[in-house]
């Protein structure tokens, strides 16, 4: 709940918002300031965050206490933050953690920095509820002791760089209980590249970080992003060869610290703050759900976090290079992500927008969502689409389910009950009236199956097909919950500028000019020199990558193509 007098201090916090910078920035790049104008309602009301901290510091292996966030700092008077060991947040302060109340659920209308000036510091979900967890109480209470659980979200801004029992134990709990769990997947080389756990775990939505575009001066900016790089978001495919993450988001933003009653900071390129970003972005659809009645019982509560994930990643933002897999133009059945990007960027004005307006799947529009429950007498379902401008435009669709794990330590995989679910899309043909399989995702392995494609220029029809492949697995009566989401609409990438960094630095310059020259031209043997590879730049990796696809991404770079090109 926010306390009147927090508004007081400014007189009209609306009037207050169009006259101050609005912090942080990082809220208006993933749309969520969209939504927050278009939707003031929208706030978080009634909704249940579980944000789990770590420990900031060790003594003999043993936590101390020092995770909460400094409910002294303005910016969290009066906000519904409580802690589940019953302390006040004004001992045990955690600059990270109280980062990331600032993100969820900050309000101060007369913030100020000495570098930024003053400014309107607004999180996401202002109203949400938020219980803080210390990690090892946590795991060792709710995951192993089994307490009684009860939030809508929980979010994780840590983890480990392998699979544990406490790992295993929160993927149970997000299927158990519906909750949509979201965790950083890690900051790159600094933890080891690959996603740490609990974000690579199955039924964990994992976030990866935008770098923050580098200015004139050679500095990182607040509040305009370049891509996801693999310095500072690690990536997949995980141990097991699963897709990871599932989204990006950016992190580098203003946020309070444990410092003073007032001190704001800026806080790195960091999945610890693009975590909660998708977090308070989630809180905003369960609130707009739960104050729908049809919505609410559409999304339902078992497999509530199948529907959220899926609808996150359908209305994602595919950002530049976004490919499936290894380098190659091919779509890759089996592979249904990028290893970077995921799905693509977090797009708060799109995920809401699906949310509302897909649900009459039916009804056969172009943007839809479901819940749907296989079972032995289910083990497939059809969703027929119709596209009004098929010329030009894209299909993005997303199913997610969950891994099933035995319900007590040490939570062990149940091998026999997991399904193995494949996305279709089938046209149908404007002449013969036959069905044309257009794509699949099939991955062996993940538990999510993403189509981005373009449509068909000649067809309008189109149908979605979800099936199981090993329909065994429902038998005894055991049914599977499945977030099913699609989006039909124009390649929005198109325009992002970040095409034009082909050497991957993070700026666009005569470097990356004179990489498009070389691949233009066909003179990639040049590349094999080391003094002009180390020139532009360029990793194996990104050479192997615009090989590949060159054609396919050249288009993108209109502005140095030459006249007669």
């Amino acid at each position: 709940m926010i306390l009147a007098g927090v508004f007081s201090t400014a007189a009209s916090g609306a009037e207050e918002m169009r006259t101050s910078p609005l912090e942080p920035q990082l809220l208006a790049f993933c749309g969520i300031r969209a939504v927050q104008e278009r939707e003031p309602n929208l706030t978080g009301l009634d909704v249940q965050i579980a944000a789990v901290c770590r420990s900031m510091t060790y003594l003999d292996g043993l936590p101390q206490g020092d995770y909460r966030f400094d409910m002294s700092h303005r910016c969290l008077e009066g906000s519904g933050v409580t802690f589940a060991d019953g302390s006040n947040g004004y001992y045990g302060l955690s600059s990270h953690a109280t980062a990331i109340g600032g993100i969820l659920v900050g309000l101060d209308p007369i913030g100020s920095h000495s570098e930024r000036g003053g400014f309107f510091y607004k999180g996401i979900c202002p109203d949400a509820s938020v219980e803080v967890y210390e990690f090892w109480r946590f795991v060792s209470l709710t995951i192993f002791g089994g307490r009684d659980f009860s939030a809508d979200i929980l979010t994780l801004s840590l983890g480990d760089l392998y699979e544990d029992w406490w790992t295993r134990g929160i993927d149970r709990l997000a299927a158990e209980k519906g909750v949509l769990v979201v965790a950083s997947a890690g900051n790159g080389a600094e933890s080891g590249d690959s996603v740490l756990y609990p974000a690579a775990g199955a039924n964990v939505l994992a976030v990866g970080v935008l770098d923050a575009e580098i200015g004139p001066d050679g500095q990182p900016m607040l509040g305009s992003f370049s891509l996801p790089r693999k310095g500072n978001s690690s990536y997949g495919p995980t141990a097991d060869r699963r897709c990871k993450p599932d989204l990006t988001a950016p992190g580098r933003g203003l946020v309070p610290t444990a410092q003073g009653l007032a001190e704001y900071d800026i806080a790195g390129d960091y999945t610890s703050l693009a975590a909660p970003t998708v977090s308070g972005t989630a809180a905003l659809l369960v609130q707009k759900a739960r104050t729908t009645p049809a919505l609410d019982r559409h999304m339902g509560i078992l497999g509530r976090n199948c529907v959220l994930k899926a609808i996150l990643m359908s209305s994602a933002q595919k950002l530049p290079f976004w490919n499936k897999g290894l380098p190659g133009p091919e779509d890759d059945t089996q592979t249904p992500l990028d290893f970077q990007q995921g799905a693509g960027l977090l797009d708060a004005e799109e995920a809401v927008r699906l949310l509302t307006e897909g649900n009459r799947p039916e009804t056969g529009s172009e943007k839809g969502w479901d819940h749907l429950i296989l079972s032995a007498d289910r083990p497939a379902a059809l969703y027929p689409f119709i596209t009004r401008l098929p010329m030009g435009q894209y299909l993005t669709a997303t199913i997610a389910w969950n891994r099933h794990y035995e319900d007590r330590y040490p939570f062990h995989l149940l091998e026999d009950t997991n399904s193995d679910l494949r996305l279709e899309l089938w046209a149908i043909d404007p002449n013969t009236a036959e069905r044309i399989l257009v794509d699949i995702s099939d991955s062996p392995v993940d538990t999510v199956e993403h189509i981005h494609i373009p449509l068909l220029p000649d067809s309008a029809e189109y149908e979605l097909m979800v099936r199981i492949n090993n329909p065994e697995v429902l038998s005894s009566g055991r049914r599977e919950h499945v977030g099913l989401a699609w989006s039909v609409g124009e390649d929005r990438s198109v325009v992002n500028p970040w095409w034009y960094d082909l050497n991957e630095d993070g700026r666009i310059d005569e470097t990356d000019q004179m990489v498009f020259t070389i691949f233009d031209r066909d003179q990639t043997e040049l590349i094999d020199q080391p003094l002009i590879r180390e020139t532009l730049k360029l990793s194996q990796e990104r050479i192997d990558l615009l090989t590949l696809q060159w054609d396919q991404w050249k288009p993108y770079l209109s502005r140095w193509h030459s006249p007669s090109g």
